[in-house]
């Protein structure tokens, strides 16, 4: 592989910072329901993976799985690639377990997350760690996020500080259609952008990698 493909991979592997996000909504509705989301990943307008979201909604519990596959190819050869599956259970508002595999170009992290009395006890490759039990995790489905100076990086086990920056409302273009949306810049482990509409629901997210590429995740 060239120095410059090596430079891409690296670029590209930033995308693991936003491959969490776009699962949409907050708040559970009374009874139980079933969403399912599929969303293309981008790479400078042309597709290089997806991220699908299933979100299932009961009366006292709300359970999230997401899964990751994207592949970035250079001369028909895979310079990067970054296969992910976590899943999360909520009650209350609380985060009480977590789970996440993931191979990231070849590393593989395998990260645990159980509620405990003394907080949110999190096994990170074998690294047990406790963590402020009100902690949300960087998978960014949940909105609440943007109101937090710190997230947990479910694909690492790591605490990371966060800034936020409201920037406003802005109209974005959705399939076709025009959404409102209050944008936020998140600086954290890596920048991201992130638009959530009026009902709290995440619609975009978007990267600019080092060298240059706009790495974007839209609706499918």
């Amino acid at each position: 592989m060239t120095f410059a493909n090596l430079r891409l991979a690296g670029a590209v592997k930033l995308t693991a910072a936003i491959f969490l996000a776009l699962a949409f909504g907050a708040n559970a509705a009374p009874g139980a329901s079933t969403e399912t989301l599929r969303f293309a990943i981008m790479r400078n307008g042309d597709q290089i993976g997806t991220h699908t979201v299933e979100i299932n909604r009961g009366p006292r519990e709300t359970s999230v799985s997401m899964s990751t596959d994207l592949a970035v190819k250079v001369m028909f050869i895979t310079a990067y690639h970054l296969n992910y599956t976590t899943s999360e259970k909520w009650v209350g508002g609380k985060l009480i377990a977590l789970n996440s595999q993931s191979d990231d170009n070849g590393t593989k992290h395998k990260v645990s997350a159980t509620l405990k009395p003394n907080g949110l006890e999190v096994d990170a490759d074998g690294k047990i760690s406790t963590v402020d039990k009100n902690i949300i995790p960087a998978t960014l489905w949940n909105p609440e996020v943007v109101k937090r100076t710190q997230m947990l990086d479910p694909k690492e086990g790591e605490v990371v500080p966060l800034t936020v920056t409201d920037q406003g409302v802005e109209e974005l273009t959705i399939d076709g259609k025009t959404v409102k949306a209050r944008h936020y810049v998140l600086r954290g482990k890596f920048p991201q952008d992130v638009w959530y509409d009026q009902q709290g629901r995440l619609v975009q997210s978007s990267l600019v990698a080092p060298d240059g590429s706009v790495i974007l995740y839209k609706p499918m």
